[in-house]
């Protein structure tokens, strides 16, 4: 499947950039591990937007799975799309 031009926006930049994501949340009590499995599952099948966030404390296995996939050929930096979201919620300042 091509997610990468099946269902894209196109950016300012004219870059393509997929609108389905593939979500890095894992509820409480999933090993950080899975993370990375996942991550690595989710590219094998077509995935190339990666959805994470700084909330989720998986951004090690998260970035580690982008690594091994671009290492071993599977990917290009320059195909992924990695997006993220932060909080400033209950925060002082």
């Amino acid at each position: 499947m091509d997610f990468k031009h099946n269902r894209s926006v196109k950016l300012n930049d004219g870059h393509l950039m997929p609108v389905l994501g593939f979500g890095t949340f894992a509820p409480d009590g999933t090993p950080k591990s899975e993370a990375n499995e996942a991550t690595k599952i989710a590219i094998d099948v077509g995935f190339c937007h990666i959805d994470a966030a700084y909330f989720y404390q998986n951004e090690e296995e998260v970035g580690q799975a982008l690594r091994d996939k671009m290492a071993d050929g599977t990917v290009k930096r320059e195909d992924l799309f990695y997006t993220t979201k932060v909080s400033t919620c209950g925060q002082n300042g």
